[in-house]
């Protein structure tokens, strides 16, 4: 229903911007070398959420000031990891809608990333932000909700510069996706002997890469909603098995099952590019490498540490404190993700 809704709001978006309030907030972006615009056309009643009922009795300056300080202002935007600093140019009122425009000059070099975290802020349809953006010419389209606030550009031509960037940005994903760290050590602490822990961690790895695969290439598409609660749940499911001291032969299928929703989830990292399919395979390939790298820095810092809490008297007490602890992170994630956004209508 939602992608329905979010094509024809596509469609219709230039006669709806002019007669009528938009149900969702939009921003267009142009890129240009060096050079940024961009324009937020967002809901009344948005604003009125982020910045009070009484806003609208400001001078025209400070209204400007407020919105675009807890919207594009807040934005964190980024190009190739380099801080870009967004200036409001102008806002225009319209019929239940507001429209502030903004620029930025950013280092022509590395993915244009933004963060849009002030839509967790409102509620409802105000939580999707469909976003139209040219960029050096190419043009593109994408959806940004409030439980997936993250917005990634990658310039024309960039995509050929190499496979490092993605590389990189594999590692990154991995050291910076704590759900998947968290899930990760369950596993390692899964193994009762590395014959058995050697299979689990390949067989969560072949998972992982066959549906990144899978879904970098549009094979198959699953809701990002279903496949980030679905991953916390993951957690919450290993944690349970470790405590209860379930560390038998079978463990691997368990990884390799698991190992397939993680993979949808890796995948939304080079969705929010936009590549084309020309420039996909390069990426596909540079981006699992790194989280491979990723992977595996992390278990060989990791399985050292494993092994001498094993033999220390402590043991079972730091076990138990880690599966508690990461079912308790898994059920808050989970809530976060599957729960709230229902309440809130965000869904």
């Amino acid at each position: 229903m939602r992608a329905l809704l979010v094509g024809v709001c596509v469609s219709l978006m230039a006669s709806l911007a002019e007669g009528h309030p938009l149900d969702m907030a939009t921003l267009n972006v142009q890129v240009e070398q060096d050079r940024v615009l961009q324009t937020l056309t967002i809901r009344g009643n948005s604003v009125d959420e982020l910045l009070g009922p009484g806003w609208l009795e400001l001078p025209l300056e400070q209204r400007m000031t407020a919105l675009f300080a807890a919207t594009l202002g807040a934005s964190e935007l980024s190009s190739g990891g380099e801080p870009c600093e967004l200036v409001p140019l102008e806002l225009e009122p319209g019929d239940g809608n507001f429209h502030l425009s903004a620029s930025a000059t950013c280092p022509a070099r590395g993915p244009l990333k933004q963060r849009f975290g002030y839509l967790q802020r409102v509620k409802g349809e105000g939580q999707t932000l469909i976003v139209l953006s040219d960029v050096d010419g190419e043009a593109g389209r994408q959806v940004v909700e409030a439980a997936h606030p993250d917005l990634a550009f990658v310039r024309k031509g960039q995509a050929e510069q190499g496979t490092w960037a993605f590389i990189r940005m594999g590692v990154e994903h991995i050291f910076t996706g704590y759900d998947h760290l968290v899930f990760l050590l369950g596993l390692l602490l899964a193994g009762s002997s590395l014959r058995r822990l050697l299979g689990v961690v390949t067989s969560f790895t072949v998972a992982h890469s066959l549906s990144l695969a899978l879904a970098a290439l549009s094979v198959v598409s699953l809701p990002s909603r279903w496949v980030e609660s679905a991953i916390a749940l993951s957690i919450i499911v290993v944690a349970t098995l470790n405590l209860r001291g379930r560390k038998g032969d079978t463990r691997w299928m368990l990884a390799f099952g698991f190992g397939l929703i993680h993979g949808f989830g890796f995948a939304s990292a080079l969705g929010e590019l936009g590549l084309s399919r020309s420039e996909l395979t390069g990426a596909l390939f540079g981006f699992n490498v790194g989280v491979e790298l990723g992977q595996a820095t992390l278990v060989l810092v990791t399985l050292p540490l494993l092994v001498l809490l094993r033999r220390s008297r402590f043991a079972h007490r730091v076990e138990f404190a880690l599966c508690v602890a990461s079912i308790g992170v898994g059920l808050y994630w989970f809530c976060l993700r599957a729960v709230l956004p229902s309440v809130s209508g965000g869904a």
